[in-house]
């Protein structure tokens, strides 16, 4: 019987003595969708390819109505279904969406070749491939890679990851669909923080964050308090720290730091914290001059600072910036930050950052030799 591409007769019926290129194609497009124990595999593999070419001949109804035959079957005339998929995208819409024939290699074709409508559809796709999804990201319209980190069936890979990760710092689109990928590392997450705002960085510290009595334990022997990595060379030192229990700091000499700091002495005061508590320069000026505060009372948790100490480090760092105290509402919400963190889950924070402020600096260093 007909497949109702060709209305109001069988296939089988006489054929239509009218020469009309339409009536050739409907007639074509009837066999060529007729289940393959009806047609030979190469007979249909022909009228596929002529079909393919001709297409575009159809009305738009009728290259409608085709698609949605296509899209719907697993066993069709695969020229045809890619044809149709590069079709205005009302009538490839379905076949970019569902369609069965369309394999991995088709779909990186059509993102490659298409515009960004059909690529706005496809990235929706269920299942869709890593490869696929690279090759969307390739491009870089927002709206379609926001509609892909949204679609939960698609794994994406550590290369695209780390390729939003870093455009998120101009594209807050990005960020509250990349902190809900299971793909995201903590890595990359606490690196995000720092162009993140309030609620996000709350939630990458709620998350991205973890106690390591576990990792202690066993590396206790090897590590113990540090001494372990003197022999080492810088890298694997830094890289190491993420793993080590936090190192004991001498409160008294760091609130006797922020107790002799003056008015706009920022830069002395980092480096000061700095050696005290074991990190980069750069990365202890960036905590300082953070605006959001949540950096500094990260900081404060890490160092073991209790929340008296903390109020006194903020009130010298807002001096030293030369600039006014944060609002009530700002340090309610550091304070909540403080009071949900454990000093290990801080100092975890501050190795990562450590560890990316080191990486970044030797990237700058190979790259101006």
């Amino acid at each position: 019987m007909a497949l109702g591409i060709t209305q109001n007769r069988t296939v089988d019926a006489p054929a239509d003595t009218g020469r009309d290129g339409e009536t050739v194609l409907r007639r074509i497009a009837d066999l060529a969708l007729l289940p393959s124990n009806l047609v030979p595999p190469q007979e249909r593999s022909l009228l596929d390819g002529v079909l393919a070419q001709l297409v575009s001949r159809l009305d738009e109804g009728m290259r409608l109505r085709l698609a949605e035959r296509l899209g719907q079957q697993s066993d069709c005339p695969r020229e045809l279904a890619m044809a149709l998929a590069r079709d205005d995208v009302k009538i490839a819409e379905q076949i970019l969406l569902e369609g069965m024939p369309l394999a991995d290699g088709d779909l990186v074709r059509i993102v490659s070749e298409s515009d960004e409508p059909h690529r706005f559809i496809i990235a929706g796709r269920r299942g869709l491939s890593s490869a696929v999804a690279d090759e969307i990201i390739e491009h870089g319209e927002t709206a379609t890679i926001c509609r892909l980190l949204n679609n939960r069936s698609v794994r994406l890979s550590l290369r695209a990851i780390e390729i939003l990760v870093a455009r998120s710092a101009s594209d807050p689109e990005f960020r509250e669909p990349l902190l809900a990928r299971s793909e995201l590392s903590a890595r990359l997450a606490q690196l995000m923080f720092w162009w993140c705002e309030g609620g996000q960085r709350l939630e990458i510290m709620q998350r991205f964050t973890v106690d390591r009595s576990r990792i202690h334990d066993l590396l206790d022997p090897i590590l113990g308090d540090g001494e372990g990595l003197r022999g080492m060379d810088d890298a694997m030192r830094v890289a190491l720290s993420l793993l080590g229990r936090p190192r004991e700091i001498d409160r008294e000499k760091l609130m006797s730091l922020v107790a002799g700091v003056g008015k706009g002495e920022l830069h002395r005061f980092s480096e000061d914290l700095a050696a005290i508590s074991a990190v980069r320069p750069e990365t202890m000026y960036r905590i300082l001059n953070d605006h959001g505060g949540e950096p500094l009372a990260v900081f404060a948790k890490a160092m073991s600072l209790s929340r008296k100490e903390f109020g006194e480090l903020i009130v010298v760092t807002v001096d030293a910036r030369q600039e006014g105290l944060p609002t009530k509402q700002d340090l309610d919400r550091i304070g909540g930050l403080f009071d949900s963190l454990t000093a290990d889950k801080a100092d975890v924070a501050l190795r990562y950052w450590d560890v990316a402020m080191g990486t970044e600096a030797g990237r700058a260093e190979g790259e101006g030799a």
